[in-house]
């Protein structure tokens, strides 16, 4: 078995993982659940969601062996070069069939912001190459740097 075919393996491992802690959660009722985890190396924030039957929305805490298989996630879907995710949405319906996108590029929306510092550690553990590097990323990290420069008076 390649590399490849391992961390594919992986990746649908982390995620049955989820799935099931997600739908564990569910509440009576439930048609649809949605989960927005976003995540660095330091730091993660997530949020659940169930419609139900009748329409209306209810939210939820998800389990922590949740969080575990999407940060086991996060560091298998990592690439050389292209860094990993930092923001996953994984949708669950009641016949238990899933959806899942991953945005390597757009800026995770943490309630509260982090610091620049944060994005630093996490390029730092899943390095990306210049062109796999956002602009607002490429700011992010030019502010830790330079944070990071006032913080050493020598």
């Amino acid at each position: 078995m390649t590399s490849s075919e391992m961390g594919l393996e992986d990746q649908s491992e982390f995620i049955q993982e989820a799935v099931q802690g997600l739908v564990s959660r569910a509440p009576e009722g439930w048609s649809e659940l949605t989960y927005t985890y976003r995540s660095t190396v330091g730091f993660s924030s997530s949020d659940l969601e169930f419609r139900l039957a009748d329409g209306s929305t209810k939210g939820g805490t998800a389990p922590v062996a949740v969080l575990d298989a999407m940060d086991d996630l996060r560091r298998v879907m990592h690439e050389p070069g292209k860094g990993t995710w930092f923001t996953a949405v994984v949708s669950v319906d009641r016949s238990l069939k899933y959806r899942t996108s991953f945005d390597y590029d757009s800026e995770p929306k943490f309630v509260p912001e982090i610091n620049a510092g944060s994005y630093l550690d996490d390029v730092r553990h899943f390095p990306r190459s210049a062109e796999n590097t956002p602009a607002w990323l490429k700011h992010k990290l030019e502010e830790a740097q330079n944070e990071s420069h006032e913080d050493d008076p020598s």
